[in-house]
C-alpha cells in the first residue's frame, strides 16, 4: 500500500472530495440567513474596517485591507513575544547560525539524555 500510486485513486478521492464540498457549501447557503449578492450591504466587512475609507499611508490600497487590521488580536494577544522577537532581530546572519547551532545542541541533548 504503501510506495503505490494510482491515478484512479486520485481522481476518486477528487471527485468525492468535490462534491462533498459542493454539499456542505449548499447546505451552508440553505442554512445560513442570507447573503445580500447586489444591492446595498453588499460591502466587504473584515475586522470592523469600511472598505470605502482610506487607509493612511495605503491610499494605493483602497478597499483592501492590510495584515495590521486582520491580524490585530493575535499580535495584541502576543505582544511581549513579539517584542523579544524585534529586540533579538539584527539581521546579521552570524546570528541566526548561532541561534541554529544552539537549538540543535539542545534537541540533540534531550535525545541523548531522555532518547
Amino acid at each position: 500500500m504503501f510506495g503505490y500510486w494510482d491515478a484512479l485513486y486520485f481522481i476518486y478521492v477528487l471527485l468525492i472530495g468535490l462534491i462533498i464540498s459542493y454539499l456542505v457549501f449548499k447546505w451552508a447557503e440553505r442554512s445560513s440567513m442570507g447573503t445580500r449578492r447586489t444591492g446595498n450591504g453588499t460591502k466587504i466587512f473584515l475586522s470592523g474596517e469600511d472598505e470605502d475609507n482610506v487607509v493612511p499611508q495605503f491610499e494605493h490600497l483602497k478597499g483592501y485591507f492590510t495584515g495590521r487590521h486582520t491580524m490585530w488580536g493575535l499580535i495584541r494577544g502576543i505582544n511581549r513575544m513579539f517584542i523579544a522577537f524585534r529586540r533579538e532581530h539584527t539581521g546579521l546572519l552570524s546570528d541566526y547560525v548561532a541561534y541554529l547551532f544552539i537549538t540543535v545542541a539542545i534537541i540533540l541533548g534531550v535525545l541523548i539524555i531522555w532518547g
